[in-house]
């Protein structure tokens, strides 16, 4: 029997190459792109048939190896992720983040590809700026972006449901949360447990420069994360959008609190206002009732064994 051929374009990062060792373990025969990577694409490689440096914003170069694999399944995961960096490079964030879209869809209809399954990678980043009354958020809440990346994030969403209702792809749109674990770089849970690491290998002082702590995320785990969409692949309704992020908010305080548990070494934290956002969405917090019914998610790993485990990757590898 053939295998299932799969997709990832941004194999090398962050998700990406969770996404792939999984696949590959469950039976897929996995290819992949990757540009600009924010992970080891060798680490990727041992499970993976074949992986492309591709920029989705060429669209011949990525037309030509949906071509050549022939995919049952497509995961679009490439992207500019960080939020903050969109600050920086809003042109470079929009260009990848919804022209590397339109590529993907553009190329599948080109090629006769219309029965592909697309999992498209939004982000619950599209929702932007919510009302602490308006949580938990639900899929038909509208969009207000706090940022470029929240911008082009709601334009991709909303380019998946076109496709879909338009043209007949196969889309379904994974609105993802704030989604963190082993390996993860570039954002507040990455970051604090890189320091506790740093600290208890003597690699830095004792103190700890936080920004804003009064705002509420809820992290949900890579490991959990993926095993939630290669469900929603099989169950999951075409133009369908769903919530994939962590069941319960908690503050960056509270997230601190978990980081520092257990840490050998005393250490001060000093409020610096020169790290708080001038735009900050106050509260993450999405309801998952459309993901648990459809797709049976359960959320298997707690906070703080995740960071638990990020501590103890940090710590392996920056020694």
């Amino acid at each position: 029997m053939q295998l299932k051929r799969a997709f990832i374009t941004g194999i090398g990062g962050f998700i990406g190459s969770h996404l792939a060792k999984k696949m590959s373990e469950v039976g897929y025969e996995v290819y992949g792109s990757y540009f600009r990577p924010t992970s080891d694409v060798e680490m990727v490689k041992p499970y993976a048939v074949k992986t492309y440096n591709i920029d989705v914003r060429y669209k011949p170069h990525l037309k030509e190896a949906l071509e050549e694999v022939d995919p049952d399944v497509v995961y679009h995961m490439a992207a500019q992720s960080y939020p903050m960096e969109s600050f920086k490079a809003p042109s470079y964030t929009m260009e990848t983040n919804v022209l590397g879209t339109l590529n993907l869809f553009e190329s599948l209809l080109e090629l006769g590809l219309k029965s592909t399954r697309i999992m498209l990678a939004s982000s619950t980043a599209a929702y932007g700026f919510i009302d602490p009354s308006e949580t938990p958020v639900k899929e038909n809440q509208p969009f207000r972006p706090a940022h470029v990346y929240g911008v082009s994030k709601a334009t991709q969403d909303l380019l998946g449901f076109t496709y879909f209702s338009s043209y007949g792809l196969d889309i379904i749109r994974l609105r993802i949360g704030n989604c963190v674990g082993p390996g993860r770089k570039g954002e507040v849970v990455s970051d604090f447990t890189y320091r506790r690491a740093a600290i208890e290998l003597g690699m830095t002082e004792p103190v700890f420069r936080v920004g804003n702590l009064h705002t509420k995320r809820a992290f949900l785990d890579v490991r959990d994360a993926v095993d939630c969409f290669l469900s929603l692949e099989k169950h999951g309704r075409s133009g369908e959008a769903y919530n994939v992020s962590g069941e319960k908010p908690c503050s960056i305080k509270e997230l601190l609190d978990i980081v520092l548990e257990g840490c050998p070494v005393k250490v001060k934290i000093v409020v610096d206002k020169n790290l708080v956002r001038e735009k900050d969405e106050p509260i993450y917090w999405n309801d998952l009732s459309k993901v648990k019914d459809e797709a049976g998610f359960v959320q298997r790993f707690s906070l703080r064994q995740t960071v638990e485990d990020m501590v103890r990757w940090w710590r392996e590898n920056l020694k």
